[in-house]
């Protein structure tokens, strides 16, 4: 029922929306409904709080119930209203700097936790557009620091629902997507919408503004080498697709991208055949496939080229709700919050930016490389490098306990029930030679024990030998360690000890069930 908090919405923003736990819910209820546990009363919200601050509130939380778990949501949700009624530093009017301010001066350091997750929730409500905030409160968000809420062993890292992507979780994502794909549940041109913004790290409207004929590959070199021919955008004097950088890309991200640009060629061709090949060259590989099948001719078509360059490339609405998109799909869950992860590409940025000074990279070399004029304002994505202090021990505490739920159902007690049973080349071995598990996907995979275990087609045999896998895991880690190896080298073992870990914890529970009956 539509209360006193009801507001006018732009027409663009849908009225029903679905919770991560896919709860229905109409923006201007009174109250939604997040999970079977967890609700938000906007009847709290009083009409003090004026419209527009109302408005992105509302829009913000709907995002952020779309995107992440109830318990995250209701809290943003709450916090923030506390601050609104329960706090003098509320002064009406947009949230600005010197009233979160105030609140943090009025916070012991065990509850400077609660404003972190009003930080990380206005530099979403920022980022996707909405009013009621004041002009600069982001760069303002990015420079506060707090102390985080400990919890155990928690891993001590900045901003986990904004600020870059730990190691750990660009390798959830990145598995998590190429599943998701695998399987269905994400189309091709959303995984590779995810795939390009989160490897090249460019801005939505350079990534949309790219054609078919972007795409090299060029054979004169050995290896061969494959690059993206991106579109600059907020440069002076630059128009549509005026201006432009070359970026060299991995095989597989031009590969993914090509099969779009196949796609698009294909339909294209089978609503005007008469398209030449310099015709097809020029097709926007995210294109607006409304506009473009509203075409009648090939003429047209290269009229609106000519007059309206950027009319059959998506729009940045659209391009928005494919993040979206992606985001309310995504399953991949942080080791730091145990939550999903949100993926936004602002976040794909700032871990960009993360990653080259961790390789020490700094100055007009970071700025080139993120695509900015000059130095001055690659510190916002630079703000919040986290310093990974996460030990092997850490790994293995209840933080990760649950991956655990990911191998239910797919022990194997023998290799009579794997899927490719009776294959020699199914066989996963650990290095004393006994074989723990079988590989129920491509047989062409290479990927070798420390792939296999983080694998969707990876099958554990019940009653192996997963203690002494985790022990030479660790130790093969620690061997590097001494050996001088880098911490990227040392951090992709944090991935595959986690799931051995997850593994033997998983088997317990199983043979625990096993053993009741």
């Amino acid at each position: 029922m539509p209360t006193a908090t009801a507001i006018k919405l732009p027409k663009h923003e849908p009225r029903v929306r679905r919770t991560k736990a896919g709860y229905e819910f109409e923006l201007n209820d009174s109250i939604w409904q997040l999970d079977g546990s967890r609700q938000i009363n906007f009847a709290t919200v009083s009409d003090i709080v004026p419209s527009g601050v109302r408005q992105g509130l509302v829009l913000a939380t709907a995002r952020m119930a779309q995107q992440v778990s109830a318990m995250h949501t209701r809290n943003c949700y709450q916090y923030l209203v506390n601050f609104f009624f329960r706090t003098p530093h509320y002064t009406g009017g947009a949230i600005t700097d010197n009233q979160l301010l105030n609140l943090k001066a009025s916070l012991d350091k065990g509850n400077e936790y609660k404003l972190g997750t009003i930080r990380g929730f206005l530099m979403n409500w920022e980022d996707w557009g909405y009013g009621g905030l004041d002009k600069g409160l982001g760069k303002f968000l990015e420079s506060l620091t707090l102390k985080g809420n400990v919890k155990g062993k928690a891993v001590l890292t900045r901003c986990p629902h904004s600020g870059p992507y730990t190691k750990m979780e660009q390798e959830m994502l990145l598995k998590w997507a190429g599943e998701a794909f695998k399987v269905g549940e994400i189309s091709l041109e959303k995984y590779a919408w995810f795939y390009v913004v989160f490897v090249t790290a460019r801005r939505p409207v350079q990534l949309r503004s790219l054609r078919i004929r972007d795409l090299e590959r060029k054979y004169k070199k050995t290896p061969v080498t494959y690059n993206l021919v991106i579109p600059r955008a907020k440069q002076r004097g630059g128009g549509f697709r005026m201006l432009f950088r070359s970026l060299k890309v991995t095989e597989d991200v031009f590969l993914v991208l090509l099969n779009l640009a196949d796609a698009v060629r294909s339909q294209a061709l089978q609503h005007l055949p008469d398209l030449t090949e310099e015709d097809v060259l020029e097709l926007p590989v995210f294109l607006e496939s409304r506009r473009f099948f509203e075409l009648e001719s090939v003429a047209q078509y290269r009229r609106v080229l000519g007059d309206m360059p950027d009319y059959l490339h998506k729009t940045a609405n659209n391009a928005s709700a494919m993040s979206n998109s992606i985001s309310e799909a995504c399953t991949a869950k942080s080791e730091r919050t145990q939550d999903y992860i949100h993926f936004t590409p602002t976040r794909c940025r700032r871990t960009r930016a993360t990653n080259l000074v961790r390789h020490g990279i700094s100055g007009v070399q970071l700025a080139y490389l993120m695509d900015h004029e000059d130095t001055q304002q690659i510190g916002v994505y630079t703000q919040y490098t986290p310093e990974l202090a996460m030990r092997i021990n850490e790994l293995m505490g209840p933080t990760m306990s649950f991956l655990a739920a990911a191998f239910e159902g797919r022990f194997i007690a023998s290799e009579s029930g794997a899927k490719r049973a009776g294959d020699p080349n199914s066989r996963i071995y650990d290095k004393e030679g006994r074989q723990v598990a079988n590989c129920g996907g491509s047989p062409a995979c290479m990927g070798g024990i420390k792939s296999c275990v983080t694998c969707g087609s990876f099958q554990p045999h019940l009653h192996a030998d997963w203690d002494g896998l985790l022990i030479e895991l660790v130790e093969e880690r620690e061997e590097r360690e001494k050996m001088g190896a880098g911490e990227d080298v040392l951090q992709s073992y944090n991935l595959p000890i986690a799931y051995t870990k997850a593994i033997i914890d998983a088997c317990q529970e199983e043979l625990s069930k096993e053993a009741l009956l």
